[in-house]
């Protein structure tokens, strides 16, 4: 079982790093096109048809289908005025159950999210702009990266309660915090 679950783990965190590079490439994309946009526009006089749309398609895809990435490296935004000054049981039990809180949280949205896009395809949606793509590709990044999101939280609350059972916590938490960033250390690099 431990050597199925390592295999289901591998593919779960492989999964999340190809679409976490993915995700920077759509981030990346969606600047070039619209720099194109704003150079066709404003130098060349020339309307734009769809690269407004294209980049939000694209910035979607990154937002969605890149938190499991995120979620992988542990870098989503955390609130931890408290945290920190817990013990480190108190800790681990509460970020434990705000993983499994905010796991089940994303199963329910990507459960409603599988519909609306189904009825995309079903129904053939295309954008009402000129340009007119057909809604379902943007619309299953929803569900397709909050399902990723899930598996992720699913790979990392199983390794916290396997170290929570294991006695194995974290003796302190690392508060990062923008006043502790050296900006002139930063600028001087």
């Amino acid at each position: 079982m431990k050597m199925f679950w390592r295999v289901i783990k591998s593919l779960i965190e492989g999964l999340s790093v190809i679409t976490g590079f993915l995700s920077a490439i759509g981030i990346v994309a969606a600047s070039v096109i619209i720099t194109e946009a704003v150079f066709v526009r404003k130098v060349l006089n020339i309307s734009t048809i769809w690269q407004t749309e294209m980049s939000v398609f694209l910035l979607i895809f990154a937002t969605f289908v890149g938190a499991a990435f995120v979620q992988k490296n542990d870098h989503h935004l955390n609130v931890d005025f408290l945290l920190v000054y817990l013990p480190p049981k108190v800790r681990e039990s509460f970020l434990l159950f705000g993983s499994i809180f905010t796991m089940v949280l994303s199963a329910i949205i990507a459960w409603y999210a599988y519909p609306m896009w189904w009825e995309t395809v079903v129904e053939n949606y295309h954008s009402m702009s000129l340009w007119g793509p057909p809604l379902w590709i943007p619309y299953a990044f929803i569900p397709f990266g909050l399902t990723l999101l899930v598996l992720q939280y699913l790979v990392q609350i199983v390794d916290k309660i396997g170290k929570f059972r294991a006695g194995e916590f974290e003796e302190s938490m690392v508060r990062a915090e923008i006043k502790d960033i050296d900006l002139d250390a930063a600028k001087s690099e």
